[in-house]
């Protein structure tokens, strides 16, 4: 694609241009939109305008390769998705933690070829990451100048959240989110109980333990049983037959704790989950826009995401 067709497909990214003097978007930009303060009038529209500047910037200096790296994590972190490729591009590799801080940014960027070229850099020297949030990676579908498009969020209507008052209190998750497997994922600094009652609306809260048993669990069953049986025939070939009932008891009471309940049947589990599935909660929200299938709402706390409370919605 040529340079002429790149710039105007940024234009439609980016959104409409301020057409000030780079100096006065600066300034408006760092009086109007920064320290807390963002003005939804004309903020998107300035950074749009500094990051199509840096970008241009930035292709002029690029023959030559001698790029200040503080200017690549900039525009690594920037909303215009040519302008965060070019900063991952020519930073190549993760050299201090600022940098790193930057690439993870990119990660839940909105056009899928910058959150694919930031997991790359990862892959390559980050072990945390692969143990935290890359088990949380959903690969984008969509790749070469089309993958730079940015995703759009889902409307909450359409997911089962249309009774959410306030949008804001859930963050979406490019990353983690995938329309193909019909999964999307916010954060969210609200606990999982505070969640399930914004989002449930008097739906009937399950947590984990409450849920049919999926593979893994299954496997550990088996294990466990394996172990009980060994105790019992111990405990037969010694002829205590009291610690025979004492044992059986025990499982028996344990099975019967597991067993879900009717109306947990058809919630689906979330693997990615670290948490125990007693601090896990569930919920079946009504049929989405989407497909008119029920639909499963899932949090629980995750230290892959620092803490904050991650929610599931599978529909």
């Amino acid at each position: 694609m040529n340079e002429a067709l790149m710039l105007a497909a940024a234009l439609v990214i980016t959104g409409p241009r301020t057409d000030l003097p780079e100096a006065q978007v600066q300034a408006r930009f760092e009086s109007e939109c920064v320290d807390g303060k963002w003005n939804a009038a004309t903020c998107p529209a300035l950074r749009g305008e500094l990051e199509m500047q840096l970008y241009n910037d930035l292709r002029a200096l690029e023959p030559n390769g001698d790029i200040d790296r503080a200017a690549l994590m900039s525009a690594a972190r920037a909303r215009f998705p040519m302008l965060a490729e070019l900063g991952l591009r020519k930073l190549g590799k993760i050299n201090t933690p600022q940098e790193r801080e930057a690439v993870l940014a990119a990660v839940d960027h909105p056009s899928p070829a910058v959150r694919a070229l930031a997991k790359q850099m990862l892959e390559v020297q980050d072990d945390r990451w692969r143990k935290g949030l890359g088990t949380w990676w959903r690969p984008g579908t969509r790749n070469g100048f089309a993958g730079l498009v940015p995703d759009t969020a889902p409307e909450a209507a359409q997911i089962g959240l249309a009774n959410l008052k306030d949008p804001d209190a859930l963050r979406y998750r490019y990353f983690a989110s995938a329309e193909r497997e019909r999964r999307v994922v916010f954060t969210t600094r609200l606990t999982p109980d505070q969640v399930m009652t914004l989002i449930g609306k008097g739906a009937k809260v399950f947590d984990g333990t409450k849920l049919p048993a999926g593979a893994r669990q299954q496997a550990t069953m088996a294990q466990q049983m394996q172990g009980v049986q060994q105790e019992i025939q111990a405990a037969m070939a010694r002829g205590d037959m009291k610690k025979v009932a004492e044992i059986s008891q025990r499982i028996n009471t344990q099975m019967q704790a597991m067993i879900p309940e009717p109306e947990a049947a058809t919630l689906r589990p979330v693997a990615e989950f670290s948490a125990a599935p007693a601090s896990i909660r569930y919920v079946q929200l009504p049929a989405g826009k989407k497909n008119g299938a029920p639909i499963t709402a899932a949090a629980s706390r995750e230290e892959a995401f620092s803490g904050e409370t991650v929610v599931v919605i599978q529909y």
